[in-house]
């Protein structure tokens, strides 16, 4: 078991919240109304009295002694303001705590004994370690729902420029099918164990539960629990969330199934039965549990779906395929998902009545999904667009700084719970179960070129889920805290990570703040009340980190005149940390733990205004704020310099003001500096640390001295001149055939350089009689405009890439044998043929140095050495020709220093027979001939046998379409040398496969 190093001042907690919160004594809501009153009391009392001293007294004998009394109040009444919204709402978060009743487990167990609401849980994927999204699927799947569909949406880049993401990735594509095939081990028993219960109903007399099938139901219930324990102590114990996860959700559920045995077994010990509805209510528990499809997407691979780098696109762009079926089409720019005629969909996205996000660092517990969506469907609930439970931090965190994270994410659950009694919810975007009706209705249509992008969340800002709130409330739907801690996910375990998450949680809430008005507009219009509370605590929500942030600034940075600094100041913010405190206490935390978040919050200064002014500049300028990722150091994110600067800046104007203070005797104002100083400085210490900050520092300054010096791009083609050519020139250098003619420009509208690898076939062949023969079709070129992809063929020992496949993908979408076949039925078939290998040849100029091309010929090209030969001496590349059909003289007339590679015939007597009748250099073996390789012992040594054989004919062995690890290592052990196919790389087009060359030589993972 490895374990995460644990730092003094760690989270000691083990046990998680209580999944329900515990009544609230009279006495504690009695002591938040009083905090609430006593707030608002000193800050009027205080405004009152400055209005009087400075102005009606005429302390305020200068423009700059009004100005500076004026901004002074308006600081004050912006951090009263944020303290009264906590104040308020942990009062709501009382009430509702209060008044909760748990939904019995019978009544859900009834719930799921009918038809149940279809519901797809979607987990957005950026890069995340494998670990982590598995515990994430599988906390998914374990929900107790029935027909739950998960789709893990992998959002990582298709062309990985570093061998750990390309790992990254592929680990995340194999996870889906792994943990599907995990669980339909226990769905298959349980499941056959149901149907066994249901036919022995069927044939007694009357339908019945004996005891014995008490005893079996309690034997299904104690392998499943047995099944979740075993399945816990495969995890990988790397950290506190790992502890939680095999503890409160394997374990726990485990204990609940297990509990249940005992309970079916002591009924069966007594002679009791339960009856049949009962019996069937049980029976479709266990089967919920491990009824799950498993898939993912990644919707980077079609250039029909939006690219935007942000969650809500990528969600956004499964929703739109929902309720549809879809076929890939080959363009020139990639691969385009469109619909698909009946019989022909290769994609086909179920329209489910639920949609459940989850992040890929979350976890739920198994009831989240039945609880939520019972509550969804029932009649007081059916405006309700989202429910969702915030979520808490998990116990246990090794790191200070992970420690005082989840201390606030805690409090925010208070918060979020209090803000539903005002009706002032908003949604959570780390887990939420969505209404697709509603979310159909706040639907928005754009296109990007010819593509229509379909908009259900906004992408506008990175809080994604805020706008889609207001979305939501214009539409006239409502949103739900469900008032229990049903979901946890991960904070971040460093200063750098912490930066970049609260950096985007500070950006957005300005930019629609100005929404709001629609919303309360809608809701006049629909004759509902709009209340204050509501108003404030929505603007409190989106504002409150921008004004809180620039207050305490200027509070801190500002030397005010000493008659502001009244002492009556500190009993306005005394009740606010006072209930903060206690809410802490019954957290889990520390009292204390309260000025530990100021020092945090201190520190944090600069980047919630940075997010707040990266905000302020996407509302003047228009254009979206990004985020980018820091490079890391010893598995820790770095943080940016201005965040680590700005702090130490603080702590050196706090200094200033405390050493001021003395001086001018503002003993008031040298409690509030000395305060700051001393929590400012620790929260540097304790939460940065003196030894990262160095590291960061030392990381930054090298990224400025030494930038690496980017390699000149080499020429695509020498064809290409560095001086204005003429008309003439140009047609002097132009092929003959198919590249570059007039009717690609004709037909793209561009010149060659533009049109991606594009080329359109016109017929250059005179026919026999020598007559000039005139097209069936002015537009006949137009049929087989085609571009050029390249698939890796590797070294299956070393992972290295030795050559490359040559094939053609038809703009259109049509399949290359028919658009063959149809050339053919044209009189254009060896032109296509020779165009095709023409701009195979002039695009592999810029392969990788060393490596050979396979190029498929046609029989008849085959049988015309005098077309073919002149087309093979265009390149100095070496050449492979593949045959799907060709004869021992047919090869006679090649020219010297050409390759041959066959495809196996199919059976092994055929195969060897061709070996040794046209002794090509090269064997591929096909999908057929693998099929199975990894399972049957069979399978491997008629191969062996084959390879053997080959050797000893000076013949080669390439293995096509492998498309797992799997496959891999068993064709390596059995002595092939040579393989293709997706597992190892997809065919793309030139450029792609330059940048998949440029990763670092290896065998794949």
């Amino acid at each position: 078991m490895q374990s995460s190093p644990r730092q003094w001042g760690a989270d000691r907690r083990s046990a998680p919240h209580p999944l329900v919160a515990p009544p609230v004594s009279e006495g504690r809501i009695n002591r938040g109304r009083l905090a609430i009153v006593l707030t608002i009391t000193v800050w009027a009392c205080y405004i009152i009295g400055t209005i009087i001293q400075q102005f009606i007294a005429g302390h305020a004998s200068s423009a700059r002694l009004a100005v500076e009394a004026i901004v002074y109040m308006v600081v004050v009444t912006g951090l009263a303001a944020s303290a009264t919204a906590y104040l308020i709402t942990r009062i709501g978060f009382f009430y509702r705590s209060r008044a909760h009743h748990r939904a019995p487990r019978v009544m859900l167990d009834s719930f799921l004994q009918g038809e149940t609401p279809t519901v797809t849980v979607l987990v957005p994927s950026y890069q995340e370690d494998e670990r982590v999204i598995r515990t994430t699927l599988l906390s998914a799947a374990l929900q107790e729902y029935p027909g739950l569909r998960v789709v893990l949406l992998i959002d990582d880049p298709q062309q990985p420029k570093t061998r750990a993401s390309r790992d990254l990735l592929l680990a995340a594509r194999a996870l889906p099918g792994a943990i599907e095939a995990e669980m339909s081990v226990p769905y298959e028993r349980v499941r056959a164990a149901y149907e066994k219960f249901e036919d022995a109903l069927d044939e007694r007399d009357h339908r019945a539960t004996t005891i014995d099938d008490m005893r079996d139901l309690a034997a299904e219930y104690r392998y499943s629990a047995g099944w979740l324990i075993g399945l816990g102590r495969s995890q990988d114990m790397v950290d506190h969330t790992d502890v939680f996860f095999v503890d409160h959700i394997l374990n726990a559920l485990a204990e609940d199934l297990g509990t249940i045995a005992e309970a079916l077994e002591g009924g069966a010990d007594e002679d009791a039965t339960l009856p049949v509805p009962r019996m069937h209510q049980l029976h479709r528990r266990l089967l919920a549990i491990f009824d799950a499809t498993m898939t993912s997407f990644e919707r980077k691979k079609y250039v029909s779906l939006s690219g935007e780098p942000n969650k809500a696109m990528n969600l956004n762009s499964y929703i739109g395929l929902m309720g549809g079926s879809f076929q890939e089409v080959s363009t020139p720019l990639g691969v385009a998902l469109v619909p698909a005629g009946p019989g022909q969909a290769e994609l086909t996205v179920p329209d489910p009545d639920y949609v459940l996000t989850l992040d890929a660092d979350s976890v739920i517990l198994p009831e989240y999904a039945l609880r939520l969506v019972h509550l969804l469907e029932q009649g007081a609930h059916e405006r309700d667009a989202v429910a969702q439970t915030p979520y808490s931090a998990f116990p246990g965190s090794a790191t200070r700084i992970e420690r005082i994270s989840g201390a606030t994410t805690d409090i925010q659950h208070i918060v979020h719970q209090g803000m539903t009694h005002y009706g002032a919810t908003f949604w959570v975007g780390a887990n939420a179960v969505l209404r697709k009706k509603a979310l159909d209705e706040i639907r928005e249509v754009a296109y990007e070129g010819d593509w229509e992008i379909r908009r259900y969340i906004q992408d506008r800002t990175v809080i994604e889920d805020t706008e889609s709130t207001i979305d939501l409330g214009v539409n006239g739907w409502t949103l739900y805290n469900y008032p229990e801690r049903l979901a946890y996910s991960a904070t971040p375990p460093d200063f750098g990570s912490l930066c970049i998450q609260r950096q985007r949680w500070a950006n957005g809430g300005l930019l629609i703040l100005s929404r709001l008005k629609d919303q309360f507009r809608a809701k006049t219009a629909r004759g509902q009340k709009n209340r204050f509370g509501e108003l404030f605590l929505r603007v409190n929500y989106m504002a409150s980190i921008f004004w809180s942030s620039v207050c305490l600034v200027v509070m801190l940075a500002y030397p005010f005149n000493a008659d502001l600094l009244n002492p009556i100041l500190l009993l306005v913010s005394v009740p606010y940390f006072m209930m903060m405190s206690a809410d802490l206490k019954a957290c889990g935390y520390k009292r204390v733990d309260v000025f530990r978040i100021y020092g945090f919050n201190l520190i944090l200064l600069p980047v919630n205004l940075s997010g707040s002014f990266a905000s302020i500049l996407q509302l003047l300028t228009g254009e979206k704020s990004a985020f980018k990722r820091t490079p890391k150091v010893r598995n820790r994110t770095t943080a940016a310099t201005s965040y680590l600067l700005a702090p130490m800046a603080l702590i050196a104007l706090c200094v200033y003001t405390a050493i001021r203070d003395v001086q001018l005797h503002q003993w008031s104002n040298l409690v509030f500096a000395g305060l700051n100083l001393l929590l400012s400085v620790y929260a540097m210490v304790a939460f940065v640390g003196v030894g990262n900050t160095i590291v960061d520092f030392f990381t930054h300054i090298r990224g400025w001295l030494y930038r690496p010096v980017k390699p000149r791009k080499r020429a695509v083609s020498a064809a290409v001149a560095t001086t204005p050519a003429t008309h003439a020139e140009a047609r002097a250098m132009a092929p003959t055939g198919a590249i570059g003619d007039w009717a690609s420009v004709l037909h793209y509208r561009s010149d060659r350089g533009s049109t991606g690898g594009l080329v359109a076939v016109r017929s250059t062949q005179a026919p026999a009689s020598g007559r000039t023969v005139r097209p069936a079709r002015s537009s006949t070129f137009e049929e087989f405009t085609f571009f050029t992809v390249f698939q890796p063929i590797s070294d299956l020992n070393s992972g290295e890439v030795v050559g490359y496949e040559a094939l053609t993908r038809f703009a259109d979408g049509t399949r290359p044998e028919r658009g063959l076949a149809a050339a053919e039925a044209q009189g254009q078939g060896i032109d296509l043929d020779a165009a095709l290998i023409r701009a195979a040849l002039a695009s592999a100029t810029a392969l990788p140095a060393g490596t050979w091309l396979s190029l498929n010929v046609s029989g008849d090209l085959l049988r015309r050495p005098r077309e073919l030969e002149p087309l093979l001496a265009e390149t100095t590349r070496p050449l492979i020709l593949e045959l799907a059909e060709a004869d021992r003289a047919d090869l006679d007339n090649l020219p010297s220093g050409v390759r041959i590679a066959v495809d196996d015939a199919g059976a092994g007597y055929d195969t060897l027979a061709r070996l040794e009748a046209l002794k090509p250099s090269f064997l591929k073996l096909g999908r057929e001939s693998l099929a199975g390789v990894e399972t049957e012992g069979a399978r491997r040594a008629s191969i062996r046998s084959l390879v053997e054989f080959a050797r000893e004919n000076n013949c080669t062995i390439i293995a096509e379409g492998i498309e797992s690890a799997q496959q891999r290592d068993a064709l390596v052990d059995c002595g092939v040398p040579l393989g293709q196919g997706f597992y190892l790389g997809r065919p793309v087009p030139i450029e792609r496969a330059l940048a998949d060359a440029a990763l670092p030589a290896g065998r794949p993972a």
